[in-house]
């Protein structure tokens, strides 16, 4: 029986087919690694909030706190056991009567499709200098047994629910 003998050529051929592997493997590594860096570089995180200082100004905003756009894909608002497929001032000029009492409002809407910049905030609804209309206001949005949600998702089409139950976003599953 003939005895295998390792020749210099066959270990410098051995040592450049495993080099050659190892450095696929990093390459599919870093490959997947940039993927992952450009995929959270896009990510977008709203939130819904409030701002009431007491005072005569009473703000409640839609902000963009991530680094990425986020586009509207759904708004609806839950309200008495129905659900209306819109955003929170269509709602309230449309479906509560008691709106109609408070004058010095400025809203912006929400609508499917929109894009919200990255480090964006939209006032969606604003008393400005008015503490009646603030006071109003304030107190309408905390009566109301509501919720509101949104679906928007990331320039990746990676989508998140929004909801005024929910501190954070919830990563929805397609």
């Amino acid at each position: 029986m003939a005895k295998r003998r390792w020749s210099t050529d066959r270990i410098v051929s051995f040592s450049a087919i495993m080099i050659s592997l190892i450095t696929l493997m990093v390459f599919i590594y870093q490959t997947q690694l940039m993927a992952e860096q450009q995929r959270l570089s896009v990510l977008p995180h709203l939130s819904f909030g409030y701002i009431n200082t007491g005072g005569p100004n009473f703000t409640v905003y839609l902000s963009n706190d991530g680094i990425g756009p986020a586009f509207v894909e759904k708004m609806e608002i839950q309200y008495k056991d129905s659900t209306y497929r819109k955003d929170l001032p269509t709602f309230l000029y449309q479906d509560v009567p008691e709106m109609d009492s408070i004058q010095n409002v400025v809203h912006a809407n929400i609508v499917e499709g929109q894009l919200i910049p990255a480090g964006r905030r939209i006032e969606v609804l604003k008393v400005q200098n008015s503490l009646v209309d603030a006071n109003r206001l304030y107190s309408l949005i905390g009566s109301l047994d509501f919720r509101a949600e949104l679906i928007y998702k990331s320039a990746y089409n990676e989508r998140w629910l929004l909801s005024t139950d929910e501190f954070v976003p919830i990563p929805l599953e397609d």
